[in-house]
């Protein structure tokens, strides 16, 4: 599928690139316009928008005096909810995507990278190429966390931290995802 949203990105347009790349559409296609020209790209293209900062589905939107960010929108159109990992990165992008820097301690990290990779590239798609392992750092980094909470005391009895690592990674795999 061919997705289209506004150049310049920064936090949400490139998580949800990545989001749409690791669990909607692995063969999915990017294209970054200026605002005004998506309309009619996408009704030459029948592309997918989202982030355009127009109101449309996919974009951020208010739900109870709370802001949810175009990353929320995707992840609630295409029911990828149950991922308890995924909704632990969900929060942090949210956070660093709309200026709540201060409610999750990683979503400054977000920001860094995405107000410096840009800086090091010469176009978006090179800035989603640079940033997509730090998502996928993240999301491992939760499912971990999770693995760690749940089998607390049958990791603690592991010797070494190869014999720990493959037991969480064992683990990892057996975590309900929608990755595809």
């Amino acid at each position: 599928m061919l997705w289209v949203t506004r150049d310049y990105v920064h936090v949400d347009r490139v998580a949800s690139p990545w989001l749409i790349k690791r669990f909607i559409d692995l063969k999915a296609q990017f294209i970054f316009l200026p605002r005004e020209e998506i309309p009619e790209f996408v009704e030459k293209t029948g592309a997918i928008p989202y982030d355009t900062g127009t109101g449309i589905e996919l974009d951020h939107y208010k739900e109870n005096d709370e802001k949810f960010c175009t990353f929320d929108a995707i992840v609630k159109k295409y029911k990828l909810g149950d991922d308890e990992a995924l909704a632990r990165l969900q929060k942090v992008v949210r956070a660093a995507d709309t200026g709540k820097l201060e409610e999750e301690p990683l979503a400054l990290g977000l920001e860094v990278i995405a107000s410096g990779a840009p800086l090091l590239v010469d176009s978006d798609h090179d800035a989603l190429e640079m940033e997509f392992p730090f998502y996928d750092t993240l999301y491992a980094f939760f499912q971990r966390q999770i693995v760690m909470e749940k089998y607390k005391d049958e990791i603690t009895k592991f010797k070494s931290r190869g014999e720990r690592r493959e037991f969480i990674k064992k683990k990892m795999a057996e975590l309900p995802s929608k990755m595809l």
